[in-house]
């Protein structure tokens, strides 16, 4: 499922750089990102063309089903589809909890008594500074350093 932001494709595959690293690729017209590949110097260009356009993650998965890869290709097929899935669930994560703050504000809910401690103790700890300083209530050096050094 695809989000209304995602960019769409219709050309998937994988071309080797210049430097000689594997890599995929997506596009939405195969003469002309093969043209470009070229002129980049890339080698090994795999491209295929699918029958309707999908989002990077879904394109992955189709070239993986469809197509026989080599065993370096599937690799990366393999990575990137672990990368795609892991922050395609970082933002379904943040979309809910932004969802429920938001709700919970329009619907003026208390908010959990557990949240609301994790809260306060975030914001003492953010307070209290552990690195060497000085204290801010005494004006006393701190720790190993002279009223030169400070």
């Amino acid at each position: 499922m695809t989000t209304s932001t995602e960019k769409l494709f219709i050309v998937v595959g994988t071309a080797v750089n210049t430097k000689g690293i594997l890599k995929m690729r997506w596009g939405n017209d195969l003469s002309q990102r093969i043209n470009i590949l070229i002129k980049t110097k890339c080698e090994e260009i795999n491209l295929h063309e699918m029958a309707e356009p999908l989002s990077k993650l879904q394109s992955a998965f189709w070239l993986k089903e469809n197509t026989v890869l080599t065993p370096d290709q599937e690799f990366v097929v393999d990575e990137v589809i672990a990368i795609k899935s892991k922050v395609k669930k970082r933002v379904t994560v943040k979309e809910t909890i932004m969802e429920n703050v938001k709700t919970g504000v329009e619907e003026n809910k208390k908010t959990d008594p557990r949240v609301q401690k994790f809260m306060e103790d975030s914001l003492t700890n953010m307070g209290n500074d552990t690195s060497e300083s000085t204290d801010v209530e005494d004006r006393t050096p701190a720790k190993g350093k002279t009223e030169e050094s400070v």
